[in-house]
């Protein structure tokens, strides 16, 4: 599996400009396109977005990074992040490549990144051959001992996934969530208003709380699915991602950004795709 490890620390002031980018497909050609979108062309366009927001601290990126496991799609995507200037930090998706331990890039996955006031959690639903997710006992690990660490210190925690842990009200998307959510939100029940988690996986903005939990997902950087749908259906909607400000004080604050600067003819009768 895309094992997930190390500590990466990133000074901020005090409060953290956090960006969450997700499932950006990138196919294994130059303009390769998903259901009609360009995903090159729209992943630049979100870039210009988190761009003109000013200071950005780091980059959350929630999987499916691929749309085919191609090792060219990764050293693009790391090409077009570079000009931002800040760390990226990456989760595997059920469309990516299951990697080595000694890949080129690996230095993007780690467990851990600690702000200076809050901790950021990685956590990887990635089921090799599958498209549901799953939590390994080593993720299930990995988050009881982040939840520890914060009743310990105080400190809030903002969890990362692909995989959605709550339900987001379109049936077909919801059949193929974490399989065993329900651990890891039991797990992060006691610390209630002081997690967060983001995820991506179903191409959309939804909030749920569970326990006091806040949960949310993400637009893609490319295409977007039809919110409440009961099957597979896009939606005419702009790429975009999640800004996140982490305040000292434990408060926080999320907005969801638009491409605005250029439009993506979406194919709104597409049945899906592999």
């Amino acid at each position: 599996m895309n094992a997930l490890s190390g500590v990466a620390t990133v000074n901020t002031a005090a409060s953290s400009r956090v960006v969450q980018l997700s499932d950006t497909h990138l196919m294994r050609e130059v303009g390769g396109q998903l259901v009609g979108i360009d995903t090159d062309r729209s992943l630049s366009a979100v870039c210009r977005l988190v761009a003109a927001q000013g200071p950005i601290d780091a980059l959350l990126l929630t999987g499916d990074l691929a749309g085919d496991e191609a090792e060219e799609a990764y050293a693009r995507l790391d090409a077009a992040l570079t000009p931002l200037g800040v760390p990226s930090f990456w989760l595997p998706g059920n469309h990516d490549a299951v990697w080595s331990d000694d890949h080129s890039l690996k230095s993007h996955f780690k467990r851990t990144v600690q702000l200076p006031h809050w901790d950021i959690l990685m956590l990887n639903t990635q089921h090799p051959g599958a498209v549901a997710g799953y939590l390994a006992d080593s993720e299930i690990e990995a988050l009881e001992q982040a939840v520890e660490h914060a009743q310990t210190t105080g400190r809030p925690l903002l969890v990362a996934t692909h995989h959605p842990l709550m339900p987001v009200g379109c049936a077909w998307l919801d059949e193929i969530g974490a399989e065993n959510a329900q651990a890891a939100l039991q797990c992060l029940a006691p610390l209630g208003e002081k997690a967060v988690v983001i995820s991506g996986h179903v191409h959309q903005d939804s909030g749920q709380t569970y326990h006091g939990v806040q949960c949310l997902t993400v637009p893609s950087t490319c295409i977007q699915f039809a919110p409440g749908s009961a099957e597979f259906q896009v939606d005419a909607q702009a790429p975009g991602c999640r800004m996140l400000t982490l305040h000292e004080s434990g408060d926080w604050e999320t907005a969801v950004l638009r491409v605005t600067d250029e439009t993506f003819a979406v194919d709104l009768n597409s049945p899906g795709y592999a």
